[in-house]
């Protein structure tokens, strides 16, 4: 039988930091919200990343979605200072840089493109010489040709960032709904009516699609489907009793970024296995190899922990239907 739940001005697709952060902002321009997680909150690509913050450092040119990127941080201060003033959750946003490095001919050729493709769009980006590079990051392998600085990159603990945004929803009087999955947008031509679930029907009418991997799931009333496949990051956190790392240290085989009680995530894989979150022994391998390369002194360090999610999808897309008052 259809059980028809209470209306809502919107309805959010997906409880990660995406559909939360929507949440939030919706909730504060005194709209009723109503978030369906097919899990827990935040329990997917959420806290299974790295959390940083690199636009810059990660796109290859400019692009709509590099601007998109760009114009999101340049957002992001002022959204941690309401986030962190109304939670009372220290997120350990963390605006100190981004060293991106170079150990071959090839790469110092692709560092060379990419600061002049930045620097021709007026983006802070700074050339930096094995030397200068050492002086940033006194512990990198001294094998380095060259690197880039991205001053304006961050970083942020991700897995405080779900929590802050959870506190804050329930705040704003957002409406958490876990374990139940979006099954179906329902619309009348161009009006959406409702979202159908594994809970029954929600009634709204406006909906966003926010499920990261999971999107392609729902089906919509538009005459096109973008397919969306996940890809698998493995990453490994490892703990140092000293401070070892100031910043993200990134390369085009892997990345490293610490925490402040001492941890350095290492990433990471891409891999197209499906909804398969399996550690693998050749994740392991990748991930130590591209570390090591950056970092030959982390070799000490325990392995604290391990895992994979997937924070990287393929043409991923949020979609919004709606007319929008």
């Amino acid at each position: 039988m259809r059980t028809e739940n209470s209306s809502s001005d919107v309805v959010i697709v997906g409880g990660g930091i995406i559909g939360l952060s929507l949440a939030y902002q919706l909730a504060l321009q005194k709209a009723s919200v109503t978030v369906l997680e097919r899990g827990q909150i935040g329990q997917e690509a959420s806290t299974a990343g790295a959390g940083i913050l690199a636009p810059q450092a990660e796109m290859e040119e400019m692009s709509p979605l590099t601007e998109l990127c760009l114009a999101s941080k340049s957002l992001y201060n002022s959204f941690v200072k309401e986030l962190v003033s109304s939670t009372g959750v220290d997120i350990e946003f963390s605006q100190t840089g981004l060293l991106y490095v170079g150990f071959s001919g090839e790469d110092q050729q692709e560092l060379a493109r990419r600061y002049r493709w930045q620097k021709e769009r007026g983006l802070p980006v700074q050339q930096l010489s094995p030397g200068e590079a050492l002086e940033v990051e006194k512990s990198l392998n001294p094998n380095i040709v060259g690197a880039l600085f991205f001053p304006q990159e961050a970083y942020v603990d991700n897995i405080k960032l779900v929590e802050a945004l959870r506190i804050a929803c329930g705040q704003t009087h957002v409406q958490l709904i876990t374990g139940c999955q979006g099954i179906s947008v329902k619309a009348d031509g161009p009006y959406v009516r409702g979202v159908e679930s594994n809970s029954g029907f929600w009634k709204t009418g406006k909906t966003v699609i926010a499920a990261g991997s999971w999107s392609g799931m729902v089906a919509t009333p538009l005459t096109y489907r973008i397919p969306i496949s996940p890809v698998r990051g493995q990453v490994i956190a490892v703990k140092s009793s000293l401070p070892f790392l100031q910043r993200t240290v990134y390369s085009h085989k892997g990345y490293l970024v610490p925490r402040r009680d001492g941890r350095i995530f290492l990433g990471t894989t891409v891999e197209w296995a499906g909804y398969d979150k399996s550690v693998t022994v050749d994740g392991v391998h990748q991930i130590l190899s591209a570390t090591l390369e950056i970092l030959p002194g982390i070799k000490p360090f325990p392995i604290q922990n391990f895992w994979a999610g997937f924070p990287r999808t393929a043409k991923m897309e949020i979609r919004c239907w709606g007319r929008l008052k």
